[in-house]
């Protein structure tokens, strides 16, 4: 069972955070809708001072621009005061790591836990120091992540002369590991089994295929919680990629790890035309939702698509209101 909400962000809060410019402070609010189905665009202020004189006993996500020294990252923070009721600490607890991952982590500079207004009039006074008090080890390991990632942009080079799979968090189709599959190729080993799990060896400097495996069911699926991985799942006529970064894996296996996902991804769609019908991003294994790896052909995909683009409209679309009354002469 999933320990995420399985809410994200809709596109109309996407696409405000996108397209801020700004060289002043910026706050914009989000919230869970009533109906529990995704996270809104709530509202967007000029000032600190502004947004929390709003705020009240309803948890919000708040998104900063302009307080940090790379003004294009967000202050992101969780406000959930102690008055709030159990679900709704619950709700956007477990809500929250989806919604980073979904509008990017490189996109968040720092992260904080709010209770009351007054702290968020505090993230002002504390621009180059980040109080992570109220963080979760998890959180203050991502900002370490973030931090170090931020870092490694300015360089070319791994220490040692390799050069970086990416300045962008591993979004170049380069990869700075060697892949290793044995005497059988990868298209062999998928013919045989419809599971392979790849490991990096920080050693040999090579993506190594670290066990192989036949399953009958995604509920089936093993993935290691002992450190982050990379898995392809064949479902069927369908092949899925998954990537797993347990929150107990060291730091520098995750930046390596989250490097080169982009980069294997490609490799293996351009050099061993593998054509994922999803690619999957989790923390923890038990994060992983069996139903976005449930679809065993195209036609299965396409009906799964069809019918939860109906449900979407169905629950969004607005009821007309009632009709205009036409004046009379």
């Amino acid at each position: 069972m999933s320990n995420q909400s399985g809410i994200i962000a809709d596109q109309n809060l996407l696409d405000s955070l996108s397209d801020v410019k700004t060289g002043g402070i910026v706050v914009i609010t989000a919230k869970i809708s009533d109906d529990s189905t995704a996270v809104h665009l709530d509202k967007k202020y000029e000032s600190l001072k502004e947004a929390a004189n709003d705020l009240g006993s309803v948890p919000l996500y708040l998104f900063v621009k302009g307080l940090l020294d790379d003004k294009s990252q967000y202050y992101f923070a969780s406000y959930v005061p102690d008055s709030s009721p159990v679900r709704g600490k619950m709700l956007y607890a477990s809500t929250k790591n989806t919604l980073i991952r979904q509008i990017g982590s490189n996109s968040i500079g720092k992260q904080a836990h709010l209770t009351d207004a007054e702290q968020l009039l505090d993230l002002g006074n504390k621009k180059d120091a980040q109080d992570d008090s109220a963080l979760t080890e998890s959180e203050r390991t991502d900002i370490q992540i973030s931090q170090q990632q931020q870092r490694l942009k300015a360089s070319t080079f791994y220490p040692g002369g390799r050069k970086l799979v990416s300045q962008t968090n591993g979004s170049s189709k380069s990869l700075s590991f060697q892949l290793a599959s044995g005497e059988s190729s990868i298209e062999e080993l998928l013919k045989s089994f419809n599971v392979l799990t790849f490991k990096i060896d920080m050693d040999s400097e090579q993506i190594q295929v670290e066990s192989k495996d036949n399953i009958t069911s995604p509920k089936d699926l093993k993935i290691t919680s002992e450190h982050p991985s990379y898995v392809v799942y064949r479902n069927g006529d369908l092949y899925y990629f998954i990537y797993s970064c347990p929150s107990g894996s060291k730091v520098k296996e995750r930046m390596v790890y989250a490097s080169n996902r982009s980069g294997f991804v490609s490799r293996l769609q351009d050099e061993h035309d593998l054509k994922f019908a999803r690619i999957v991003e989790i923390g923890e294994p038990i994060e992983l939702e069996h139903s976005l790896i449930s679809c065993a052909s195209a036609e299965e995909q396409a009906q799964e698509e069809a019918r939860s683009k109906s449900a979407t409209e169905t629950k969004f679309n607005r009821p007309k209101g009632p009709a205009r009354k036409r004046g009379h002469n």
